[in-house]
């Protein structure tokens, strides 16, 4: 039997094997809204084969998810668990409304927190077209976070809605001010995204005790865990598909 976790975004759809031994052997990143993309990833790991697969998904993009989950029955894939809310996870939690939540914000949680020892709290950053801060209690209880803006869409919109700002993201620390349009916009957005991120972990972290642990991921958490956090900060790759392995496979979670 093969497993597969699979994180469908706004902007992206990642998907990975799991190994015997309860661990990711390998990942793609493709496309959400590109099915024939889906297709090609499809037939290079050879999912037409006579062993069947059965499907964790997590997604926050619901008409992405209808169509994946077209795509994947056209497929013959029979056996497809989908987390669409934090409602869906098992883990501890004080959320008011968790139906209301983002699986993909449960999962890395469940991930990040098996990570470490109990006794200690955490906070875990994810850095994608939205940022979330999540704080977790030492006693192990996910209370909520914070969600912001990432690189990339705050860069959209102000792209989007305005007459001449050019679309640009930055990938690196860039100087804290511009002579030109670009570079003001490069300096506002980077330097804006890291001071709230900063700012958001300063506030969480406050009334925590002892001090947490911090795991960063997303695809921008290469850039800015280490502008923030320096050197030591805990970068994980796919901490929502281990989270997906822990609860849909009983796996490790790291």
């Amino acid at each position: 039997m093969i497993r597969i976790v699979a994180d469908l975004g706004n902007s992206r759809l990642k998907w990975g094997r799991v190994g015997s031994s309860s661990r990711l052997e390998s990942t793609r990143v493709l496309p959400s809204d590109d099915p024939d993309a889906w297709a090609s990833a499809w037939q290079d790991w050879n999912l037409a084969g006579a062993e069947d697969s059965r499907w964790a998904i997590a997604t926050v993009n619901p008409p992405e998810a209808k169509r994946l989950g077209a795509f994947l029955g056209a497929r013959g894939v029979g056996s497809t668990r989908w987390y669409r809310s934090a409602a869906g996870v098992p883990i501890r939690h004080a959320l008011e409304r968790p139906e209301t939540a983002g699986a993909d914000r449960a999962l890395a949680v469940v991930a990040a927190r098996a990570m470490h020892p109990p006794g200690r709290p955490g906070l875990v950053v994810s850095c994608g077209s939205a940022i979330t801060v999540e704080r977790i209690t030492a006693d192990a209880v996910w209370q909520g976070g914070a969600i912001a803006p990432g690189l990339g869409l705050s860069a959209r919109a102000l792209h989007l809605l305005t007459a001449q700002l050019p679309l640009i993201t930055p990938r690196k620390a860039p100087p804290a001010w511009g002579r030109s349009t670009g570079p003001a916009l490069e300096a506002g957005l980077y330097w804006g995204v890291v001071g709230a991120v900063r700012e958001l972990l300063t506030r969480q972290a406050a009334d925590l005790s002892p001090d947490p642990w911090v795991v960063w991921t997303g695809g921008d958490a290469p850039i800015l865990g280490p502008e923030v956090a320096g050197e030591a900060a805990c970068v994980v790759d796919d901490l929502v598909l281990h989270g997906l392995i822990h609860v849909a496979f009983g796996g490790d979670a790291g």
